[in-house]
């Protein structure tokens, strides 16, 4: 992991030169929202570049850092005003102790679409790992203990009744260190973002063995802001989750149609908003295209879902055993979804 410092400097140079411009939280319905370079944040730049947070009357920049926990501090300290990353133990954590409030769904992993992968190194693949029970006594690697994807593995073990202490799990701080480990094979297998999952397989060094929305449907992550910013700006934080919701029915209308037979289907302004998504993150359109995550049409939230991932961080001891989802989720500005 990044020591803390080096974190804080990390999240000082990203922030400052805009945050210097924005003192005082939304004054002036001016507004910072961090977020990453994925294209898990595609909402954010559909409501950026087409004007939709303008319409609203809000002026907002968006400030790419490099990890989830980054994030969740700028907007914790005030430095931005909205964050939008993948839920972790450390969020949670920080929502339990009264830091961030959850009021809009992000990205999830859901059954026919393809958001994450099970990535097996591929001599690990030729020996027998060709699905998920073929983790039991294997090298798995995450980014982070107490990630996502750490929480996705605990509840793939509970789906098909093995051990989750029978894999070793190997935390390797970046996705980088991950594709990089599975490639030369000092890991076993992995979860990666789809774009990574195909790159490997596409250079025959990895073979993908189950898609994880398909194993475990997840809320993989969300719009979060400080409870301060909520009760001092409430009007101000109706009108970005407005913005963002008509961002994500766009996203919905033009990558998430499907033809009878499943077949994915080319939407309303599918060129236009695949254009605006590569530019945000520097990937190519057509690597994009075989890759886009799954956002609910009306940016709900499956707190139900939610609740189950702090229960599994409470069984592995990473949050606190009072968490509990309502403390996490403020319900007031989009309805939550029952899955």
């Amino acid at each position: 992991m990044r020591p803390i410092a080096e974190l804080g400097r990390l999240l000082f140079a990203a922030v400052f030169l805009l945050h210097c411009t924005m003192c005082g939280a939304l004054a002036g319905d001016k507004i910072l929202v961090a977020g990453s370079r994925l294209a898990a944040a595609a909402p954010l730049y559909i409501a950026i570049d087409r004007g939709l947070f303008a319409d609203e009357g809000l002026e907002v920049n968006l400030v790419q850092l490099p990890t989830a926990n980054a994030i969740a501090t700028a907007v914790t300290s005030g430095s931005a005003q909205f964050g939008m990353s993948a839920f972790s133990a450390d969020f949670y954590a920080l929502a339990g102790k009264g830091g961030l409030k959850v009021i809009a769904g992000g990205s999830e992993e859901c059954p026919g679409f393809h958001g994450a992968a099970l990535v097996a190194n591929k001599r690990a693949y030729d020996w027998g790992l060709r699905k998920p029970t073929d983790l039991v006594g294997r090298r798995v690697a995450v980014t982070a203990i107490g990630s996502g994807s750490h929480n996705q593995l605990v509840r793939l073990a509970k789906k098909y009744g093995f051990k989750f202490q029978d894999i070793q799990v190997v935390p390797l701080d970046t996705l980088a260190n991950e594709v990089a480990a599975i490639k030369r094979g000092s890991v076993d297998a992995g979860p990666l973002p789809a774009l990574l999952a195909k790159e490997i397989e596409g250079s025959g060094a990895g073979k993908i063995i189950a898609w994880m929305g398909d194993e475990v449907p997840t809320q993989y992550g969300g719009v979060f802001a400080a409870p301060d910013t909520i009760s001092a700006h409430r009007g101000s934080v109706a009108r970005f989750v407005r913005a963002y919701a008509k961002a994500v029915a766009m996203y919905d209308r033009a990558f998430q149609q499907r033809a009878a037979d499943g077949t994915p289907l080319k939407g309303e302004l599918y060129e236009e908003l695949l254009g605006i998504i590569a530019r945000r993150t520097g990937e190519s359109r057509a690597a994009l295209a075989a890759a886009l995550p799954y956002f609910d049409p009306q940016a709900r939230l499956v707190v139900k879902d939610m609740a189950e991932q702090i229960d599994v961080y409470k069984n592995l001891k990473l949050v606190d055993r009072a968490l509990n989802v309502e403390g996490v989720v403020d319900p007031s500005f989009v309805a939550a979804e029952q899955k």
